[in-house]
């Protein structure tokens, strides 16, 4: 009978202790893991419409900054932005021959997002598209000829 008690008594023992172990969300359910992939591929047909539309205001900044991405168009401003976007406000500086923290000094001054906009994003997206569309008819005319 003791060597039982002794037996309970571990048991109880090793349950406390798995009590006390962390509890770790890392495993999902089924259903769980469908609702992502559906909320995922409802969000890629929105964006896939908006592009062969070539409506990409209808877009998030999020989704149009991995557009971007995947289409190797850089979401941050180069030096060429910054002073393009500069010159209206420092008409007097001549900003092609600044140094990297004498335009970072501008940059600031200003309060200019080191991101690119929107706009800046869709006007961009819109000229790559443009380029491949005229590569494309370029290829393909090079083909039937």
């Amino acid at each position: 009978m003791a060597v039982m008690k002794a037996n309970l008594y571990t048991w109880a023992l090793a349950i406390q202790a798995a009590a006390k172990q962390p509890d770790y969300d890392c495993i999902l359910v089924p259903s769980e893991i469908a609702d992502m992939a559906a909320k995922k591929h409802g969000e890629a047909v929105k964006v896939g419409k908006a592009v062969s539309e070539g409506d990409f205001e209808k877009l998030t900044m999020k989704q149009l900054q991995k557009l971007a991405q995947a289409n190797s168009i850089s979401i941050a401003r180069t030096k060429k932005d910054f002073i393009k976007r500069l010159k209206p406000l420092e008409p007097d500086v001549d900003l092609e021959s600044l140094k990297g923290t004498q335009l970072k000094a501008l940059i600031k001054k200003h309060k200019i997002g080191a991101l690119r906009s929107k706009e800046e994003l869709i006007a961009l997206l819109k000229k790559k598209i443009a380029e491949e569309a005229k590569e494309n008819r370029q290829g393909a005319g090079c083909k039937a000829g």
